[in-house]
């Protein structure tokens, strides 16, 4: 058989091979599998302190219809963050292109996920927030003569009896130094109690410092000015 004849009878093969296509689709591939659903979750504030509320939203994508749809907040508040979600008793309902939004409260480092009930059910990924000791920071006299002692109290919530805090005083390169260290005690309510007198020589910007731990981020409290008299 000749080379002509040869590449003639491969080119009929091919074509009685090749798949018929179906009347109307001119030749286009076939379109693709419909979207993958997914919900998304977003944390407007993922560091707070203690007591603050947090905002989570976000939105359901790839199902239909996307409105309407039942949403479930989660919470996991121990490490290692992940393995022991709980329901927080918060359902909301998809609006408009799919948004939902959550706010709520927590009340040591938390992981977030949501679930919403569509078809099929589907997860977000998780967000953790992380929360502060709020520190609560007063001084006995802003305006001490030169050398005398000035009590420094307050309180630490949520309690932590027994934990160290450190007084601080801002160096001239804006950074904080621990002068005095601390035992946070007992008291009533959900709040624990400091108080520590500091000899002080001279003007300075003071702060108190609570170290963190697995349930809360370190908190700081407001900074104070005592100047020092002659």
């Amino acid at each position: 058989m000749t080379p002509t004849r040869i590449a003639a009878a491969l080119a009929l093969a091919a074509l009685a091979l090749a798949p018929a296509v179906a009347p109307g689709q001119g030749g286009k591939p076939p379109k693709g599998p419909r979207g993958t659903a997914a919900l998304g979750l977003e944390i407007r504030q993922p560091t707070l302190v203690f007591g603050g509320t947090v905002t989570i939203d976000g939105r359901l994508t790839g199902v239909t219809p996307d409105q309407d749809v039942v949403v479930r907040l989660e919470a996991d508040d121990t490490k290692p963050y992940g393995d022991r979600y709980e329901d927080t008793g918060l359902t909301t309902r998809t609006a408009a292109s799919g948004r939902y939004s959550f706010t709520h409260k927590p009340a040591s480092n938390t992981q977030y996920r949501a679930r919403a009930q569509a078809s099929p059910p589907v997860a977000s990924d998780a967000r953790l927030v992380t929360v502060r000791y709020a520190v609560r920071f007063g001084v006995s006299d802003p305006t001490p003569r030169r050398g005398a002692r000035v009590r420094f109290r307050g309180s630490v919530a949520p309690a932590h009896d027994g934990a160290r805090a450190v007084i601080q005083r801002r160096t001239s390169t804006g950074s904080f130094r621990t002068v005095a260290r601390m035992r946070l005690r007992a008291a009533a309510g959900d709040v624990s109690r400091y108080r520590r007198a500091v000899r002080i020589r001279r003007d300075g910007v003071y702060r108190v410092r609570v170290p963190g731990d697995d349930d809360h981020a370190e908190g700081f409290s407001r900074t104070r000015r005592i100047d020092a008299g002659g």
